[in-house]
């Protein structure tokens, strides 16, 4: 979650409060739709997809496959809240290199997504996308691992409590363990009052209370550098999920993993599907 930590946050506060605003939604949310990266096409099959959410918005997302090898598996990921999918396609090369074919995809207000993104639809088109996956031909006969990142390692573990019937696999990479608990972590670096930021930011819902009703395989990744989403929230999540569970500590930025190490990166996810 790159933009988590706003300058202005004080300020937001402030105009927030004088409004009786509740709204997460500058706090967490940083879309832009503007594209600054393509996949390389001479090494991947690129195929631009859209489905719906709940609401009638059209969800707009990649869906990569690699060139001339067998598939290894799929990988739906949740990316972080800043951007739009091509600040976030680039953790998935590693798979793809490694025979995964890897569908990415905008929340909503998020690149070519329409709509505006809120906790409630940002929950929605996690649940839409999983489901939008599962029902491709190319994807039927594989084995599905859902990767989340920062917010979307949050989000990944709230959609896979509640849908894991339709996942084989849970990676989760630099998360928070509740939206609030998150907003009372930078409150106070900031100066915020604790009471202040909880009342400006509740949960609709958190993923350390919902970790513990996933039954399949986790892997959990986290640095201890982050700087963004602290490393000790990593570890709350792993204590409250149960087996079979990894942690895999790591150094390094914030959500690097597949950077820093991309062969063991993608060498987890093999191994979460053996």
């Amino acid at each position: 979650m790159r933009n988590i930590i706003s300058k202005n946050f004080i300020t937001l506060c402030i105009a927030l409060t004088a409004c009786s605003a509740c709204s997460t939604s500058a706090f967490f949310y940083a879309p832009s739709k503007t594209f600054v990266h393509y996949p390389d096409t001479t090494s991947y099959h690129l195929e631009e997809i859209n489905f719906k959410a709940t609401d009638g918005n059209t969800l707009n997302g990649w869906f990569i496959k690699p060139k001339n090898k067998i598939i290894a598996g799929t990988v739906l990921i949740f990316h972080g809240n800043g951007g739009n999918i091509s600040n976030n396609y680039q953790s998935a090369e590693p798979l793809i290199k490694y025979g995964f074919q890897v569908m990415v995809f905008d929340y909503e207000g998020y690149g070519k997504s329409t709509g505006k993104p809120s906790q409630e639809k940002v929950l929605d088109d996690g649940i839409q996308a999983l489901h939008y996956i599962k029902q491709r031909d190319d994807v039927k006969n594989t084995k599905l691992i859902l990767f989340g990142q920062s917010l979307g390692g949050h989000l990944s573990c709230v959609v896979a409590a509640r849908d894991q019937k339709l996942i084989d696999a849970l990676v989760v990479e630099g998360a928070f363990t509740g939206h609030e608990l998150m907003a009372v972590y930078v409150g106070k670096k900031s100066g915020v009052p604790k009471f202040l930021t909880k009342m400006l930011v509740p949960s609709k819902y958190n993923a350390i209370d919902e970790i513990d009703k996933i039954t399949i395989p986790i892997l959990i990744i986290h640095s201890t550098e982050d700087e963004i989403c602290p490393f000790y929230m990593g570890q709350q999540l792993f204590e409250k999920a149960v087996a079979p569970k990894e942690f895999w500590e790591v150094k390094g930025p914030h959500i690097q993993s597949s950077h820093l190490y991309a062969n063991e990166f993608a060498q987890h996810f093999l191994n979460l599907i053996k």
